[in-house]
């Protein structure tokens, strides 16, 4: 498979959901509360019907995963998925705050290959492909140099809703900004996981996230020189929910911290 012309793709793709979530940013919309308590609008579900149909068109023979509409069954086994959230930051989207993006990532045997997340709002659109680096607006990004630990931004976030009690992040929160220069918490993992690829925060760990999630902003960490684990050291899963990324220098004083329990 040539990562190049997918990623061409996803940007593509990518680009006119960005242009919908611009265009109706600041247009009065109706929210649901979906069962999980995380919040849903017309941007959300209009976005995944324009991804849905933008990838059933040009690659029918891969499967697509996404928050909104779930699996769509590739054709063939074996092949590629899209992971796709239409909107990574939508409770930041409902409130204005601009920190929302498209998260696009194409997964191959569990792995990612090729990610793009854009946010139209502050015009950041990071992407990259297995080998190929990783970009911010064109421009090639790294993750930090940071080798102290006492001195590093990291960012977190929590989960809403009945999740709340299972996973519990409140006291790796406490536990870690004891350490640290400081913590930040977003709202977007997708944008947390780009950030650390563009050396703005030295590290990243969160809990209860999903799989449309992480992919993009995973590969963009990785080809970016960043480390990404579970939170046990064991390799990344898009499909487990425990995610630890830094630059890498930082990465096994952050482990020993966080817990999956809290």
């Amino acid at each position: 498979m040539q990562y190049e012309n997918a990623l061409s793709l996803a940007r593509e793709a990518a680009s006119l959901a960005a242009a919908n979530l611009k265009k109706l940013w600041d247009v009065p919309r109706h929210v649901e509360i979906k069962n999980d308590e995380s919040l849903l609008t017309q941007i959300d579900t209009e976005n995944e019907k324009i991804l849905v149909d933008f990838f059933a068109k040009h690659t029918p023979d891969f499967g697509f995963l996404g928050e909104e509409s779930g699996i769509h069954e590739a054709q063939k086994s074996g092949q590629p998925y899209w992971y796709v959230d239409p909107v990574d930051g939508t409770s930041n989207m409902v409130h204005r705050f601009p920190w929302a993006c498209i998260s696009i990532g194409l997964v191959v045997d569990d792995q990612p290959v090729v990610g793009v997340v854009n946010n139209p709002i502050q015009r950041h659109e990071f992407y990259a492909a297995k080998g190929c680096h990783a970009y911010l607006n064109g421009t090639q990004i790294h993750v930090s140099s940071n080798r102290e630990f006492d001195r590093a931004l990291l960012a977190t976030g929590f989960p809403v809703g009945p999740h709340h009690d299972r996973f519990p992040n409140y006291e790796n929160f406490g536990n870690v900004s004891l350490k640290v220069h400081s913590v930040r918490r977003p709202g977007s993992a997708a944008l947390d996981l780009c950030c650390v690829a563009a050396g703005w925060l030295d590290g990243f760990w969160e809990i209860n996230l999903k799989p449309w999630d992480t992919a993009a902003g995973v590969i963009i960490a990785r080809e970016a020189g960043g480390t990404v684990t579970g939170f046990e050291g064991d390799d990344y899963d898009p499909h487990v929910p425990f995610i630890i990324a830094t630059n890498g220098i930082l990465h096994d004083q952050l482990a020993r911290i966080v817990r999956k329990n809290g």
